[in-house]
């Protein structure tokens, strides 16, 4: 009798797995993205043929493995958003140094909210953690930079738009205009 309620726990978990796993519900919900709509160029960008915007495959912190076209190492969580800001200028890539810190609208144009957990297509952007991102956008409640400015930001678990609690950690994904 133990072992067959043992095994009718694991049958339980594997099944509450797979539930989890599937995180996009295409089938009920409209997407308001497609994989088509974004170009990997195989070089560590990403381009979003309906926007013109190039992405960082990448995030801040990470570095683009072309042997299998993917990111090594961890993206670095940035609490601060004059940070955040700033690493715009530490970051190049492939000879190109004109990247920047998305603002609110172009982000959100990552954001498929057909999927959950995290909010966005994993087979162009994979391994997109369920997170918080910054923008480039300031709070428009709180223009003023001292004593802390507040950066708007998206959480990529449900795509929620947010600028609350600036002590949260948040990613960064960088763009560029394509040309």
């Amino acid at each position: 009798m133990k072992k067959l309620t043992y095994l009718s726990l694991i049958a339980c978990f594997v099944g509450f797995q797979s539930v989890a796993e599937a995180s996009c519900k295409y089938e009920s919900i409209i997407p308001n993205t497609a994989p088509d709509q974004f170009y990997d160029n195989r070089d560590g960008t990403v381009l979003d043929v309906r926007t013109g915007l190039t992405w960082s495959l990448c995030l801040y912190g990470q570095t683009y493995d072309a042997s299998n076209n993917s990111c090594t190492g961890a993206p670095t969580a940035v609490t601060d958003w004059s940070v955040a800001l700033n690493a715009q200028d530490d970051f190049s890539h492939g000879g190109v140094t004109d990247w920047r810190l998305p603002n609110i609208k172009e982000l959100a144009t990552l954001v498929e909210y057909a999927c959950f957990d995290p909010a966005i297509r994993t087979e162009v952007f994979p391994e997109t953690p369920s997170a918080p991102f910054w923008t480039n956008t300031p709070d428009a409640e709180d223009v003023d930079p001292a004593p802390l400015a507040l950066g708007r930001y998206i959480d990529f678990y449900d795509g929620g738009e947010f600028n609350d609690n600036p002590a949260v950690s948040r990613f960064i994904r960088f763009v560029r205009t394509a040309g």
